[in-house]
């Protein structure tokens, strides 16, 4: 088996790019470094560079893995989208075969435009710390439109998760990574051996087709709609690695946080949604239609037996029980997500996403740190509306702060802690001279006692009125 080099082979190669490439454009390509060496971004299959190539600014994918892609997968890729107007959604791509040499050996290298923006996670961050729920509800819209039209396209991205969404300076979505997309070229190919960031796969088998992107892009537009409800849910579930939910979300009975708060913003449109996504984590559920069409059909009612619910105890049906099922015959795509057709603004949507900071400034500290402008309370025992009314949501006051000591009870301490302070240096001055041990220890503890008793009692002191 070929071993690809590592991320470190690469970052060392172009340092030297005049070396290090073996085709002329990039032998000229003048790379951005930081204050240690060229920058990078690498993730699970390739590390990619940022350089400028004939004075484009570029990303330059260099695999680790023998297994994520193929120059076949992407010429394929390249035809179907010189037929198909995907932009700004989409962005061509050119494989390079030993465009690089490292460690003896030449090895691909994949070309792309360079997208001057931030990851999906990294921009609701930005919309959060300024609690702009117009935003993250136009985030939303635009998402729904983006994948309606990706999918009346017949395009499957196959790993739709937070960090490979880019929102670009004109506040437009960009995706990035196409080493999992399905089109219909690649149908009779072997499919991908990894689908997707597992935040965002539903659990149990998968099946490499169409409608491949439909749940992790219900898991997206679920996080959004609810995030712009009530954008002080992200306090309490973004982890840096998803955007509200996580892998052990999506398995029955449902009982994790996550979905405890989303129950108890009893929001219509959100307690909608999360109704059709535990639907979607059911072992028997197929993908086999678009986002549009599953959030156009009725909505699955909560079941009147609480042990008809339970169908996550059942098994799921067998490929054969599938294929003897009718196929579904899809309704039409509203003419906004017809190929070709750039998605319409609804009324009253604002045109444009606001910009995101610049690769080069602080996203600051949403998530991490306290943000007073949100509110954030934890869902009361039972608000699932699959196990009954939910009360509203109350917030928490804070504990009173406890009542200061007395003024003659903090003076007497402070006086015992300075006598056992004093005491404590005579001991050491004394004893250390003449290496008496066991009084030099009892000055140490003294001396300890009596300067933590010194320190925690000033501390109160400056509490008082």
């Amino acid at each position: 088996m070929t071993t690809f080099p590592a991320a470190g082979d690469y970052y060392k190669a172009v340092q030297a790019p005049a070396r290090a490439f073996t085709v002329p454009k990039l032998q000229a390509a003048e790379f951005v470094w930081d204050s240690l060496g060229p920058t990078l971004a690498r993730g699970s299959s390739a590390v990619v560079f940022q350089a400028a190539v004939d004075g484009v600014p570029q990303a330059l994918r260099c695999y680790i893995r023998n297994d994520a892609s193929s120059r076949d997968r992407y010429s394929a890729l390249g035809d179907y989208l010189a037929r198909s107007d995907l932009s700004p959604y989409v962005s061509g791509t050119t494989w390079l075969d030993g465009a690089i040499r490292v460690n003896q050996a030449t090895w691909p290298v994949l070309q792309m435009s360079w997208i001057d923006g931030r990851t999906l996670n990294e921009y609701v961050d930005f919309l959060v710390a300024d609690a702009n729920t117009a935003a993250l509800a136009t985030l939303a819209t635009r998402w729904r439109e983006m994948i309606a039209l990706l999918q009346s396209s017949q395009f499957a991205h196959g790993d739709l998760q937070h960090g490979n969404v880019m929102v670009d300076q004109e506040g437009r979505l960009r995706l990035v990574d196409f080493d999992g997309v399905w089109i219909p070229q690649l149908a009779g190919q072997s499919p991908p051996t990894e689908f997707g960031h597992p935040n965002y796969q539903r659990p149990g088998p998968h099946e490499w087709g169409r409608w491949l992107d439909t749940f992790s892009a219900l898991v997206i537009y679920t996080s959004l709609v609810a995030l712009s409800k009530d954008p002080g849910l992200w306090l309490a579930l973004y982890n840096s690695k998803n955007l509200l939910f996580s892998r052990g979300d999506f398995s029955a009975p449902f009982d994790s946080q996550v979905w405890k708060q989303l129950a108890a913003l009893r929001d219509p449109q959100v307690t909608d949604l999360v109704r059709r996504l535990q639907e979607c984590c059911d072992p028997g559920w197929v993908s086999d239609r678009s986002l549009a069409v599953m959030l156009e059909a009725p909505a699955p009612a909560p079941p009147p037996d609480p042990a008809e619910s339970r169908w996550w105890e059942r098994q799921p049906a067998s490929s054969a029980a599938r294929a003897e099922q009718p196929t579904q015959v899809l309704p039409r795509i509203p003419s906004s997500a017809q190929p070709g057709r750039q998605p319409q603004t609804p009324p009253g949507e604002s045109a444009a996403l606001p910009s995101p900071p610049p690769l080069s400034a602080p996203l600051g500290l949403a998530g991490t740190g306290p943000m007073p402008q949100l509110r954030q309370t934890m869902a009361p025992p039972g608000a699932t509306w699959w196990s009954g009314p939910a009360q509203a949501r109350t917030p928490v006051p804070p504990p009173p702060p406890a009542p200061p000591a007395p003024a003659g009870k903090l003076r007497s301490g402070q006086l015992a802690g300075a006598v056992s302070l004093g005491l404590g240096l005579v001991l050491l001055i004394v004893s250390a001279p003449h290496h008496v041990g066991f009084l030099v220890l009892i000055g140490l503890i003294a001396g300890a006692w009596g300067l933590w008793r010194l320190v925690t009692l000033s501390g109160k002191n400056r509490g008082q009125p």
